[in-house]
C-alpha cells in the first residue's frame, strides 16, 4: 500500500488554505499519497501522526521569533501563529516516531526551531557578511545562485552532484543549528542551504525547492522524493 504523506498549507486571513499543487505533485510522482493536514487541535496532533506515514512541511510565512527566544525584529514579514504551533507540534512528535521528513524553506526552518536551533529574522539586515540575493523574481524553476553539499553526507548520496545551482525565495534563514541536524550544504555567501539529522532515519531540510525540479525533469531532486517515500514505505511495514 502506497505510503500517506501529510503536508502543511499556508492559512490565509479568510481562513482558507493554499497549497501550490507542485508540493502533492512532487509526492504523487514519487509514488505517496499526498493528504493536505489543515489547522486541527493540539489534542489531535498525536493521533495524526500515528496515521500519516511522512511529513512535508512547505514553504510560507515566517516563523515567530519566540519560538527561539527572541524579540521580534523590525524586518520580520508576517507570521501565522496558529500555523507555528501546530507545526511544530507536528515535527517534534514526528521526530519522536522518526517518521520520515522533508521540509522546503520555511519547512526547513521549523525543523531548526523544533530541535532548538534559531533563525536569521531577516538576513539582509541581521547578517554582517554580504548576502547575495535569497529572493528572486524569476520563475520557479530558475536556479538563482550555486550550493555546494558535503560530500560525505547522506544528502550528496541521494543527490549524487556536490555543486549545483537552486531556486530561493526567502529572506530569513537558519542561524545556529544544534543537534541532531548537521548542516552539509551551503550557498557561497555561507547561508545555510540544506541540513539532515544524525540520529533519525530520514530527516532532511532545504532552504531551496526541490519539488519545483523534481516536476521538472531534474533526476537528482526525483532521486530526493523516490527516497523519501522508500523510507516512508519501509516505515509503514515496519509498524505491521
Amino acid at each position: 500500500m502506497k505510503p500517506i504523506v501529510g503536508i502543511t498549507a499556508e492559512v490565509k486571513e479568510d481562513n482558507s488554505y493554499y497549497m501550490p499543487p507542485v508540493y502533492a505533485n512532487a509526492v504523487t510522482q514519487a509514488g505517496g499519497i499526498p493528504m493536505l493536514i489543515p489547522l486541527i487541535p493540539e489534542e489531535d496532533i498525536d493521533a495524526m501522526c500515528e496515521q500519516i506515514d511522512a511529513l512535508f512541511l512547505t514553504g510560507g510565512e515566517d516563523i515567530d521569533p519566540s519560538y527561539y527566544g527572541q524579540d521580534p525584529h523590525v524586518h520580520l514579514g508576517k507570521i501565522a501563529p496558529r500555523l507555528d504551533a501546530m507545526e511544530h507540534a507536528l515535527v517534534t512528535k514526528m521526530l519522536e516516531l522518526d517518521k520520515p521528513y522533508i521540509g522546503v524553506c520555511r519547512g526547513l526552518h521549523m525543523l531548526n526551531v523544533a530541535t532548538g536551533g534559531s533563525l536569521y529574522q531577516s538576513i539582509h539586515s541581521q547578517r554582517e557578511e554580504e548576502v547575495m540575493q535569497h529572493k528572486q523574481t524569476a520563475e520557479r524553476t530558475h536556479r538563482s545562485h550555486p550550493v555546494k553539499v558535503e560530500k560525505d553526507s547522506r544528502m550528496y548520496e541521494m543527490l549524487q552532484e556536490d555543486e549545483f545551482k537552486v531556486n530561493s525565495y526567502h529572506h530569513q534563514a537558519c542561524h545556529e543549528v544544534t543537534e541532531p541536524l548537521r548542516i552539509v550544504a551551503r550557498a557561497k555567501d555561507g547561508i545555510i542551504e540544506g541540513v539532515e539529522s544524525t540520529e533519525h532515519s530520514f530527516v532532511f531540510g532545504f532552504q531551496w525547492h526541490p519539488e519545483e525540479f523534481a516536476m521538472d525533469g531534474c533526476e537528482p531532486s526525483k532521486r530526493i522524493f523516490k527516497a523519501y517515500i522508500d523510507a516512508a514505505i519501509k516505515r509503514k511495514n515496519k509498524d505491521k
